[in-house]
């Protein structure tokens, strides 16, 4: 696993093993990019990423431009392998969470921090954690005006369940489904 493009590109990466964390494999990665590279500018902007898994793709924004990162997960494991990709990467450039990520989004609000983008990978045995995310997000108001919400899921998403972002872009990946939404208020 390598960073795709940008000033880390190249870099190799560390997934955690086992059957806990499914690491976006490098060809959805590439297609989440190009995609998001036709709605999203990257520089001085700042990101989150609820279920860091490996921290891909929070070090793949961070190398194409993304100016802070927030990365939560809830696995010690998992934050261990974040903590070595992010390698001589300066701690000025991002904060990491070992929270569940209903608190991640409740403290952000609660200090009044606001994200641009926001990649929503959570672990596929569970769907409900799409439909509370969007419920949280709207409730905590910390997507900034035009802000990017990245998804990808095991299954097609209701819409009606999707309060406040409009839908630019699904792509069928045949066994997942990538959704690319913006907050336009």
């Amino acid at each position: 696993m390598k960073v795709i493009s940008g000033k880390y590109r190249g870099r190799q990466l560390i997934a955690l093993e086992g059957r806990n964390t499914r690491p976006t494999s490098a060809r959805v990665k590439e297609d989440m990019f190009n995609i998001l590279s036709n709605w999203f500018i990257y520089e001085g902007k700042t990101s989150l990423d609820l279920f860091g898994g490996s921290g891909a793709l929070s070090i793949e924004g961070l190398s194409r431009g993304i100016k802070y990162a927030y990365i939560n997960d809830l696995s010690g494991a998992a934050i261990k392998i974040i903590k070595k990709n992010l390698r001589d990467i300066t701690t000025n450039e991002y904060e990491i969470f070992q929270w569940d990520f209903k608190r991640v989004l409740k403290h952000l609000g609660d200090l009044g921090k606001k994200v641009d983008l926001i990649y929503l990978d959570p672990p596929f045995p569970h769907p409900e954690y799409y439909y509370e995310f969007f419920t949280l997000l709207a409730e905590n108001e910390i997507l900034n005006q035009y802000g990017i919400v990245l998804t990808e899921a095991p299954m097609v998403l209701d819409e009606t369940k999707v309060p406040k972002l409009k839908l630019l872009k699904f792509k069928d990946l045949k066994n997942k489904y990538l959704y690319l939404y913006r907050l336009e208020d």
